[in-house]
């Protein structure tokens, strides 16, 4: 399912003109978002590598994890994402998917100023995540 939904447009379509409020529940963004933490977010043009983000995934649930970077798909532009207490990346997400970036709240600072080690780290594992990807399709399509 790649199509939007009416409740993410309308969900961006806030973010878009003033900060959406959105409580976060489970521990995959701890210590930076801890369970419960209450953030603003805000839809922006583009979202760089190190940005904790808001978007819906396939099955429905919202969720708010720490961009990678792009992939390019049968269905065009994709964000790949990865929440920091999470051993696996999302599947790739629709930019249709996301509402928004983390602007603030009642959160660690890092989730919106997201210092420069971060934004590196991010862009060594989105490296990685390609790699392994490509390797992986190469050698399956290889070993037929």
């Amino acid at each position: 399912m790649n199509s939007s939904s009416p409740t993410t447009d309308l969900l961006r379509d806030i973010a878009g003109n003033e900060e959406l409020t959105i409580f976060v529940s489970g521990p995959c963004m701890d210590p930076v978002l801890p369970d419960g933490s209450r953030i603003h977010v805000r839809r922006k043009r583009w979202y760089w590598p190190g940005d904790v983000v808001a978007f819906r995934r396939s099955d429905g649930r919202l969720l708010v994890h720490r961009t990678l970077g792009y992939a390019v798909g049968r269905r065009g532009l994709a964000l790949l994402a990865k929440g920091d207490r999470l051993a696996r990346e999302d599947e790739p997400v629709s930019l249709t998917h996301i509402v928004g970036r983390v602007v603030g709240g009642d959160c660690r600072r890092e989730a919106f100023e997201v210092p420069l080690a971060v934004r590196i780290r991010c862009i060594f594992r989105y490296i990685r995540t390609l790699l392994r990807c490509s390797l992986g399709s190469w050698s399956s399509a290889n070993a037929s």
